[in-house]
């Protein structure tokens, strides 16, 4: 299941860089575990006592893993597994083993190959459903596999599940752009900007005029002073 481990891998991946963390799995409301234990016990068994036994214990422990499949089908991604587990005990149960096609193993990078394990066998004129087996070719680096369409569904809705199991909320967090309020000249922008003083007058009336919208306007005594013209004029140097 190298396929089902690489996209968890990736899974996991673009869950942390939006917003995802491993320790949210922990709060995950699954039910029903044990019956995926049985489930791996039951294909333990069967790889183990080999023949007839073989096809028995994966029929068994697809029985187990619908069970917990029918439990938990309000989580995203669990809904692909329980098509996944179908299609393959489907056609493993109507062939006696897992068909590989000999083209797709080619096109993954593999030439000639002798099966001897006892859950796969090579595609024949005989086999029922063949479309169900081993037949997308997955070109690996030195791992190059042929894989079933119950394979795809099965990583893709692990790969789901885990995604959603660690909360990501599917978009990459950014810094906050600034405001238009944040970018208002400062105190410090005349000097930095080498104002003339006329300049420096006219742009820190404009931002005290923009800063008493938004406060209570003072009060003004009577006998506050006016600036006259001429004052006004005298401090200008120009």
């Amino acid at each position: 299941m190298l396929l089902v481990l690489l996209v968890m891998v990736l899974a996991a991946g673009v869950a942390l860089a939006t917003g995802g963390r491993f320790g949210r799995l922990s709060s995950n409301s699954l039910t029903g575990l044990h019956w995926l234990a049985a489930a791996a016990i039951g294909q333990l068994l069967g790889s183990l006592l080999g023949g007839n036994a073989y096809p028995v214990g994966l029929i068994g422990s697809a029985v187990c893993i619908a069970v917990f499949l029918r439990l938990n089908l309000r989580h995203p991604g669990v809904g692909l597994l329980a098509v996944g587990f179908f299609a393959n005990a489907l056609v493993v149960a109507l062939n006696g083993a897992m068909p590989v096609s000999l083209a797709a193993l080619q096109r993954a990078g593999i030439g000639d190959v002798t099966i001897t394990d006892p859950r796969h066998e090579l595609t024949h004129a005989a086999t029922i459903l063949p479309w169900l087996g081993d037949v997308v070719p997955v070109a690996l680096p030195h791992a190059g596999q042929a894989v079933s369409p119950g394979d795809v569904l099965i990583a893709a809705g692990a790969g789901l599940l885990l995604y959603t199991g660690m909360g990501a909320s599917g978009r990459v967090p950014t810094t906050t752009a600034p405001t238009w309020t944040d970018l208002e000249p400062c105190a410090g922008t005349p000097a930095l900007l080498h104002l003339s003083p006329q300049a420096t007058r006219q742009l820190t009336t404009r931002s005290g005029d923009r800063a008493g919208r938004h406060s209570r306007p003072p009060e003004v005594n009577g006998d506050e002073r006016q600036v006259s013209e001429p004052e006004a004029a005298a401090d200008d140097p120009a």
